[in-house]
């Protein structure tokens, strides 16, 4: 049993949120309260499992195995220890429970208590009777106030400091391209920042993804979307086995007689080659499909593969724009903006696929030697809905 959060519960969780999302939601049911017996629902265990807190899973059951922690319990003038129970009893199939000592003293029937871990210790605080929100709007100031600025503090530190990095090499004055093409903006900031190029996929500067657009050009159209990342199809979930057979079944021929299959395809309609996504949500898998008078299956990704490479590549993600001007034929580069993200939702990336706003770029070319090039396959955003996609809440700054 559970209930949606009220606006008093959700601006509690705003606070939360400045510097952890990953957060398990218990509710207080009158009996589990009352018999201070409380299930440690899936997202509870999930949450301890995932921050190596406790397994669930690993755990025998009876009261010689239960596991006992403590946890800093975030009362409104303090930050509290208590005592945590872990165990699974030998009645029934020996569902996990969880109770937190002087709970009862701390919370009522029909409360939620949001659960998270930072610097591996299991916080609480009662969302339900908290005025953490109203001291922070306040200006109020006590021992859980200060003990929560300063994990703010230390979540932002990274970041705090590219940004002041980025401020300095902007006041600097303008960059002067160090190549050209759609690739230059972010491989002169990177250069700019001492960051070495490199074809890792791993985010670019201590954890955060740099990633680096035109928002005024003097030499090109400014692109409306965003690159998230790029991942091939899982061929063997697929009916087309490489980027080559795609290209052979719906490429066409440019200048030159060079062979390309260069679109965009998305949920909702068939592009000019007929292809079109379909979000397969009880399989786990995006599918690509041709759509002519009947579809068929083109390629394939596990959900999971993609939910992977988003929180790999976005967990903390600074969007950087720049406007663009020519001097002495060479392209420089004024840098004005940052947006700042961070905890992607793999289910809001679900639910934007369904939307048809995420879409996939294929930039497949034939070689001379008649195998294919490919450079995507591209998920793309559009800028303006970049926010929505991610769980904290989204940073602007101007450099």
């Amino acid at each position: 049993m559970t209930r949606e959060l009220t606006d008093y519960e959700h601006s509690n969780l705003a606070v939360l949120r400045a510097f952890v999302t990953d957060i398990a939601f218990l509710y207080l049911t009158p009996t589990g309260l009352g018999k201070a017996i409380l299930d440690a629902v899936l997202p509870v265990r999930t949450l301890l499992q995932t921050h190596h807190i406790h397994d669930f899973n690993e755990q025998a059951q009876g009261d010689a195995n239960k596991v006992e922690i403590q946890t800093a319990f975030l009362d409104d003038e303090c930050v509290s220890n208590v005592t945590t129970s872990l165990y699974r009893p030998v009645t029934k199939k020996g569902d996990p429970r969880i109770w937190f000592s002087c709970l009862k003293q701390r919370a009522h029937p029909n409360d939620i208590l949001a659960l998270f871990v930072f610097n591996n210790t299991l916080y609480t605080l009662n969302l339900t009777h908290s005025r953490l929100a109203a001291m922070r709007d306040a200006g109020t100031e006590t021992e859980t106030t200060r003990h929560l600025l300063n994990l703010t503090r230390e979540t932002l530190a990274p970041a705090n400091h590219l940004l002041a990095k980025l401020r300095m090499i902007a006041a600097s004055g303008p960059l002067a391209a160090i190549c050209s093409g759609d690739t230059a903006i972010g491989r002169t900031v990177e250069t700019a920042l001492g960051i070495k190029i490199n074809s890792s996929q791993a985010p670019d500067y201590n954890g955060i993804e740099l990633k680096s657009s035109r928002t005024k050009s003097a030499l090109r159209t400014t692109a409306n979307r965003a690159v998230l990342f790029a991942q091939v199809p899982d061929w063997a979930i697929s009916r087309y086995k490489s980027s080559r057979e795609l290209l052979e079944a719906f490429g066409y021929d440019r200048e030159g007689g060079i062979h390309k299959l260069y679109c965009t395809v998305a949920i909702g309609h068939p592009n000019s080659q007929g292809l079109q996504l379909n979000l397969l949500r009880d399989l786990g898998q995006l599918a690509e499909i041709h759509v002519p008078s009947s579809p068929s299956d083109v390629v394939a990704w596990r959900l999971d593969t993609l939910h992977d490479r988003l929180n790999e590549k976005h967990h903390e993600t600074f969007w950087i724009g720049a406007d663009t001007f020519i001097r002495n034929n060479r392209e420089h580069f004024v840098l004005k903006t940052v947006r700042h993200t961070r905890s992607p939702s793999t289910a809001q990336f679900d639910n934007l696929l369904e939307k048809g706003c995420i879409s996939v770029d294929h930039l497949i070319k034939g070689t001379a030697s008649g195998g294919a090039r490919e450079k995507g396959p591209l998920f793309k955003l559009p800028k303006k809905d970049v926010p929505s996609l991610f769980l904290a809440e989204t940073r602007e700054y101007t450099l």
